[in-house]
């Protein structure tokens, strides 16, 4: 694992002389566009990304509500260029500090002129004003072996894009394969793998909605829906590290009993604070964000789902997710914090907040708190404030009594959902991705005993790289971040 850690850095750096090196060669003359905001900002913080590695680069500003898009895009190009100059190219890696080849950028009126496309960039953080287009939800991926096809579905909100992005990356090899443009608002986009070279067991896909267009140069994109696909296209994965919008995970959508949703209550957390070191978030244990869901008010009972969508009926899915009881242990009052899952019907209609929170019957007919439960943490079954693993038909991860997931015919949707009620105001929980694997079509899929032991590897790995990095940016002294 260290070996390879060490290639995939060696990559990255050569990766960065390389874009250097043609940023040179083209006399500064690189492509450019206008990220171009509309109206006034609501107030909240204002990130923006790149697209071109698995744990995003990305830089962070807070807005005011009312403040003007002219003064936003200004504030975004004095905190970008500060940046520059504060720091030393392709030497130390922050992920705070978003890197575009030393290209010195430039506001005009409300626009921001960056070099490169709008597929290169996503807009997150807080801020839900300026234009900025909700996200994509649900992004899934299937592979026919027979047609050697693979086919994106997602979910689109009901604001229109102008246009939808397709990105796809080899994760591990740090190199761009393809952004494909499409026009207006699909909601599938099917890959030829005959004539696009596709890594079906390593390749990361993004979908990003665009309001204005690539040929006129000034647009608006969304953040990120992404997925991480190996297993020779059999199994899909939340293996990446992009920032949330509006406190919420990409792919991923709020549900409550209450009348109106509690946004206060769902919220970004990050595990490696102020880490300088390349983290490829090769596992759900290490990603570097994950899903904080705060306690609901009295009586009510909320979470998070996502969809997965376009899977084969009859086959039979394998769900392992990353969650952690945070600081629960301390919490006197009743609480429970549960993952589930369950098919849909046969037209993939969403299910009610009364079927996530239990209070009606799944369409497979099963019905009560335990309903579709794949594992569950209360008062004294805890994590203790660890992020752990818990599997689909498996004992080894809280109180799990579920079964894998099997396909009814007619069916190709299952939703994933986390569950959360608690009476103490203080409580809090973490939620940071999950798997999906088709083991109908894996031969010999790994056990959860493996699947857990390669995880706690990479986790145990990364952490030997960030102390190694720290040492060595103390005697260094490079100034950190501001």
């Amino acid at each position: 694992m260290k070996t390879k850690r060490i290639i995939e850095v060696i990559v990255l750096i050569v990766g960065l002389i390389l874009a250097i090196a043609c940023l040179k060669a083209s006399s500064g003359a690189a492509p450019e566009w206008d990220l171009s905001f509309r109206g006034t900002a609501s107030g909240g913080s204002l990130v923006l990304a790149k697209t071109r590695n698995r744990n995003v680069k990305y830089v962070l500003i807070q807005t005011s509500a009312g403040e003007s898009a002219e003064a936003v895009a200004q504030h975004l190009a004095d905190t970008i260029n500060a940046n520059h100059s504060e720091q030393t190219e392709g030497i130390q890696y922050d992920p705070h500090w978003l890197w575009i080849g030393g290209y010195k950028v430039n506001a005009s009126g409300s626009k921001l002129i960056l070099p490169g496309t709008p597929g290169d960039y996503t807009i997150a953080g807080t801020e839900t004003g300026l234009g900025i287009p909700k996200s994509p939800l649900s992004l899934s991926c299937s592979y026919d072996e027979k047609k050697d096809e693979i086919r994106l579905n997602w979910i689109n909100p009901s604001t229109k894009y102008d246009l939808i992005l397709v990105n796809a990356y080899s994760s591990m090899k740090f190199y761009h394969k393809f952004t494909k443009p499409v026009r207006n608002t699909p909601s599938s986009f099917t890959i030829d793998c005959k004539q696009v070279s596709i890594d079906t067991n390593d390749m990361e896909f993004r979908v990003i909605g665009i309001l204005g267009g690539i040929q006129s140069f000034e647009a608006i994109p969304s953040n990120a829906a992404a997925i991480h696909v190996t297993s020779n296209g059999k199994c899909q994965e939340e293996t990446y590290g992009i920032p949330f919008t509006d406190g919420v995970a990409p792919n991923w959508n709020t549900w409550s009993t209450a009348t109106e949703i509690d946004k206060g209550a769902f919220e970004q957390g990050e595990k490696y604070t102020d880490i300088r070191v390349y983290n490829p978030a090769q596992a759900l244990l290490t990603k570097p964000f994950y899903q904080v869901i705060k306690a609901p008010s009295k009586g009510v009972v909320h979470g998070v789902y996502r969809k997965f969508l376009g899977l084969t009926p009859g086959n039979t899915y394998r769900l392992t997710a990353c969650l952690s009881t945070l600081e629960m242990d301390s919490i006197k009052g009743d609480w429970s914090f549960s993952l589930h899952a369950a098919t849909n019907g046969p037209v993939g209609k969403d299910l009610t907040n009364e079927q996530l929170a239990g209070l009606a019957a799944l369409p497979d007919g099963k019905s009560g708190p335990q309903a579709g439960l794949i594992t569950s943490y209360s008062k004294g079954n805890t994590t203790k404030g660890a992020f752990e693993l818990a599997f689909s038909s498996d004992k080894g991860a809280g109180d799990s009594q579920s079964s894998h997931i099997t396909l009814p015919a007619g069916v190709d949707t299952i939703t994933v959902w986390v569950r959360f009620k608690c009476s103490d105001p203080n409580g809090k929980v973490g939620f940071s991705g999950v798997k999906l694997e088709d083991i109908t079509a894996i031969k010999n899929p790994k056990s959860p005993a493996d699947i857990r032991n390669e995880e706690i590897e990479e986790e145990i790995e990364l952490m030997k790289w960030i102390e190694k990095a720290s040492r060595e940016e103390s005697r260094t002294e490079i100034k950190p971040t501001p």
